[in-house]
Parts: structure tokens; C-alpha cells; sequence
């Protein structure tokens, strides 16, 4: 059988510019421009550098096209740009399905032609936002270089991605050729220095918190991972901080990060008392968020209600008070600092920033390479603590964090949601240690939501070996979840049974997991809803 691949780490075939002044019409044939000495490819390695060079009439994307025969392809799966669920699905972010040419694949896919997992993609840390359009003619990649909403000002040559691909051989496991190309892309990797497991708060308080609760879970905690070989953790998510007017959609959760608010003295304090009682401290925060005056021209492109004023990630001041902020907390003792809702605060999503937004304080550099500036300074900030990335784009938060949210967010009053956004991230399992720690986010335990589901899923995560958090509602686990909880967290402690989905090719939330002796655990998702819940009315 023919496979569905061609090398696409060579020069393309065609190249097409989308200027600011460009026509509403700019890929009619009428109205193209093709100007392949403004671009520069090397190959170096396997991978074929591009390089954009500054023009006098800057433009705002470029379309690279490789012509191949791909008509054997039957199924394909792309990335998402940052979490992916509920929400993400209709956009087909990491959905399996076949060649259709209109979808947007972020950074990379995977195309199976019955035989065969072939991959395509851009490496980890790019300097631009890059996703494939695949057809059985072809393979397009587009290169997004704007700043915010406005084409880029380059002031000297910049290397905006390096572009790699890889044929799959016959017989190989799926998804072991996955875990292969992700390797490929994605050459240092930081993970955690051992397995990353405990409990977050947020999905049984949803932000109401106080020192005490904290205490009081930590040492519910204790007794769930008595069996562990490590350290657990406790992270304190939303709920700590000075300023929060609720926790309900739309509410205030910003900085500034240096004071508490009523339930909490002293968060030294509370980081101290977490360790005195044998677990790790980790902590939750909103980096681009403060209700503080800053100066004008630090002020992001994003307008903010409730209070409050999005920051310019690209600004000085702003990278300063970031650092600031980062390295106190790490300062007052906390091992694990979690940053939320930069992509959020900053561009919301990539297709949504457009010409009517302005471009971020540096007009010189995409806003990709601007984000992947803000992880750095933020790892740099922590002094060595484990940094989680939460509303973060993946593929630039590779080589840099230790741990990614994949998905989005799980539920302590819905399973459905849980099911979507946690277990539904598993699609994404190749990514686990070879891009970062996969954090599919927390089993939630409340009277709410079935108990034996989370610890499905729980298990799922720890046997897995990617990042296995639980928000447990304290004193509330019978006696039998109490012993199959602390042969979980067990598992996650010693990081994982290096389990993979055997269901993968095709599903996205796998229910059957094998691992490498043999050993196989089946998962039953749909029961308490008879298969999918469509009308319910709680939320996250």
C-alpha cells in the first residue's frame, strides 16, 4: 500500500503573502503575490528553518504550500492552541476525523492511512503562531507573524519556525509514532524532577478559602497519600488574594500579588504550616491582571471590565512587575506556582485578535514570540520552583515549563464536563514527557458529581504517569474510595505503569489503557448519563 506522505522539509512549491493593505481577495489568482526572496529556508538537521525578513511593506501571514499525493489518508488529528474541550471541540482542535481542507490543525498533525501514522509539524518554541490545512492534493502550512492585531515591524531577520515531518512504518503502534514525533519537535523538554501529584482546591471550594481549610485539607491529604514514596502537593488556587469580588463569571480575580485577604495572614505562613505537615506548597495566580495604576503604554490590547486592567506582556514594566511577583511567591516557600489566563488576558484567541486591535508595545516581534517571552521570564522568576502553565499556548510553553494544562476545566458539579475536558485530553498523551508534564486537571469529589468516575479517571492519570491532581472535599471519601484513592496517588508517586490508551487511533477520550507488561484497564465513561449529557444547567 501506497502510504499518505511526502517530505515537506524542503522549499515549498508556492508561497503566498497576506499584506495589511492587502485585498480583501489576496488568494484569488488575480490578486496573489508570490515573493519567495522575502522568506529564507534552511535545512539543518532534518528540519527546514524559515526565516522572515524585514520589509518595507510588512505583512501579516504567509501561506507555504507543498503539492503530494495524500488521497490515501483516512483519518487525521491536530493539536489545539492551548486547552482544549467542550468548547474547543466545534473548532476541531485534537478531534479525529478525515481530510477535510478548510480545517485548521495548530503546529502539527497526524494523518493515518490504514497502515501507517504519518506526522507533520512545526518545532516546539516557535516565533509565530503556525497551523496546517491538509488535503489530498496537498499540504498548506500559514505563519500568523502579526503583533496583536497589526502586522509585525521586524527590524532584523528572525527564524519564525522549524518545520519537520516524519513517515510512519508499517505495523508500528500508532501512538508510539506519535510519542516519536513529538520528540522530534520538541528536543529539551524541562520536566518535573519527580512525579507531581496531591490536590487543588478550586473544584469543591471554588475560590472560598481560608488558612485554616487549607490546613485542614492538607491534612485529609496526608491520609490519602500515606502510601505515597514522595511528597504530595497542595496548591491553593484562586481564593487567597487581596483582591476577589466572586467567584462567579465575570468577577474580579486579579492582582496585586503582594497581600492576602481575610482567611489568610500570612501566606509564609500558610506555606510553612503545609510543609510541617509533609506536603509540598503550591499556589495559583493571574499574572496580567492588577487593579494598581500602571503607565499608559503598559496597559494591554485587550480592554478589561470589573475593575480591573489587562497588562502588555511585551512591555519592561510589565515583565518587571511579573518578575516581582513570581519571586516573592516563590520566596514566601512555595515549591509549585501555577499562572493562569495569559492567553485570556493577552489575545484571547488567535483568531480573534484582528486589524481592529492594536499592536503590543513591541511592534517588532509576533506575538507568539511575545508569549513564549513571558514563560521564560516567569520559569526564570520561580528560582526553581515547578511551574505549571494554566490558559497557556502548549507548543511555546514546551522546553520552558514543567507542566502544561491541556485541557479545560473539569467540574465539580457535572461529569460530563469532567469527561470532556479531563478524560478528553488523553488524545493528547504523546505529549507527556516528551513536551512536558500533561496536567488533564483535577477529578473532582463532591456530593455533586459520581466518586467512582473521578477515581476512574484519577486512576486513568496515575497509571498514565502525567500530572494526577484531585479537588477533594475533606472528610467526604467512604471507606473503600479511601483505600482505592491511596493506591492511586501510590501509583502517581512513582510515576505512573507507563500506560497507554490502546483505543487512541480514532477516539478522543479513550477508555481502554494497557501497559507495557500486559496489564489492561477498562474504563466505562458514559453510565451515569447513558451516554452524553446535552441539557443540564451547572456549570464548572
Amino acid at each position: 500500500m501506497k502510504h499518505a506522505f511526502f517530505d515537506i522539509c524542503r522549499e515549498p512549491d508556492h508561497i503566498l503573502f497576506q499584506y495589511a493593505d492587502s485585498p480583501v481577495r489576496f488568494e484569488e489568482p488575480a490578486e496573489r503575490e508570490e515573493r519567495k526572496e522575502r522568506l529564507g529556508f534552511e535545512l539543518n538537521n532534518g528540519a527546514l528553518a524559515v526565516t522572515l525578513y524585514p520589509t518595507e511593506r510588512p505583512y501579516l501571514r504567509v501561506k507555504l504550500r507543498w503539492e503530494g499525493d495524500l488521497s490515501s489518508g483516512l483519518l487525521c488529528l491536530g493539536d489545539g492552541w492551548e486547552r482544549i474541550g467542550l468548547s474547543k471541540m466545534a473548532n476541531d482542535e485534537a478531534v479525529w476525523k478525515g481530510i477535510d481542507p478548510r480545517r485548521r490543525m495548530p503546529w502539527y498533525f497526524h494523518l493515518f492511512d490504514g497502515s501507517a501514522l504519518h506526522s507533520f509539524g512545526v518545532k516546539t518554541g516557535a516565533s509565530v503562531f503556525a497551523w496546517f490545512e491538509c488535503d489530498p492534493r496537498g499540504i498548506s502550512l500559514w505563519i500568523d507573524t502579526r503583533s496583536g492585531g497589526c502586522a509585525v515591524e521586524l527590524l532584523e531577520p528572525l527564524v519564525a519556525c522549524e518545520i519537520v515531518c516524519r513517515e510512519g512504518r508499517d505495523g508500528e503502534i500508532p501512538f508510539r509514532a506519535a510519542e516519536e514525533f513529538c520528540r522530534m519537535m520538541c528536543e529539551k523538554p524541562n520536566l518535573p524532577k519527580e512525579p507531581v501529584f496531591g490536590v487543588n482546591n478550586w473544584y469543591w471550594a471554588y475560590g472560598e478559602i481560608t488558612h485554616d481549610s487549607v490546613l485542614d485539607e492538607c491534612s485529609y491529604l496526608m491520609e490519602m497519600t500515606q502510601d505515597a514514596v514522595c511528597r504530595p502537593h497542595m496548591i491553593i488556587d484562586d481564593g487567597w488574594q487581596q483582591n476577589r469580588f466572586s467567584h462567579h463569571f465575570g468577577s474580579y480575580n486579579g492582582g496585586p500579588w503582594d497581600k492576602t485577604n481575610a482567611g489568610f495572614s500570612d501566606m509564609a505562613k500558610t506555606a510553612d504550616a503545609i510543609h510541617e505537615k509533609g506536603a509540598r506548597a503550591g499556589i495559583w495566580m493571574r499574572p496580567l491582571l492588577t487593579c494598581l495604576p500602571v503607565p499608559k503604554d503598559a496597559i494591554g490590547i485587550r480592554k478589561c471590565a470589573n475593575g480591573g486592567t489587562f497588562l502588555d506582556p511585551s512591555h519592561p514594566y510589565v515583565l518587571e512587575l511579573i518578575t516581582q511577583d513570581v519571586a516573592r511567591i516563590r520566596s514566601w516557600g512555595y515549591d509549585l506556582i501555577k499562572h493562569d489566563f495569559t492567553t485570556m488576558d493577552t489575545v484571547d484567541s488567535v483568531f480573534s485578535v484582528n486589524g481592529n486591535l492594536p499592536a503590543f508595545y513591541d511592534k517588532h516581534h509576533p506575538t507568539a514570540y511575545i508569549m513564549r517571552q513571558l514563560y521564560e521570564t516567569i520559569e526564570k522568576a520561580a528560582g526553581g520552583a515547578t511551574v505549571i502553565g494554566c490558559n497557556t499556548f502548549g507548543h511555546l510553553v514546551a522546553g520552558i515549563h514543567a507542566i502544561q494544562r491541556v485541557g479545560d476545566d473539569t467540574s465539580g458539579r457535572n461529569f460530563e464536563i469532567t469527561r470532556a475536558d479531563g478524560v478528553g485530553t488523553f488524545v493528547r498523551l504523546p505529549q507527556n514527557n516528551t513536551f512536558f508534564s500533561h496536567d488533564p486537571d483535577c477529578a473532582a469529589f463532591t456530593e455533586l458529581v459520581s466518586h467512582e468516575h473521578n477515581l476512574d479517571f484519577l486512576e486513568a492519570a496515575a497509571i498514565t504517569g502525567v500530572t494526577t491532581l484531585a479537588s477533594v472535599t475533606p472528610h467526604t471519601l467512604s471507606k473503600e474510595s479511601m483505600a482505592r484513592i491511596r493506591e492511586i496517588y501510590k501509583i502517581a508517586s512513582m510515576g505512573g505503569l507507563g500506560a497507554i490508551p490502546a483505543d487512541w487511533l480514532g477516539h478522543r477520550e479513550p477508555a481502554s489503557f494497557v501497559t507495557s507488561d500486559g496489564k489492561r484497564f477498562d474504563f466505562d465513561w458514559y453510565s451515569d448519563y447513558y451516554g452524553s449529557r446535552n441539557f443540564y444547567t451547572w456549570g464548572k
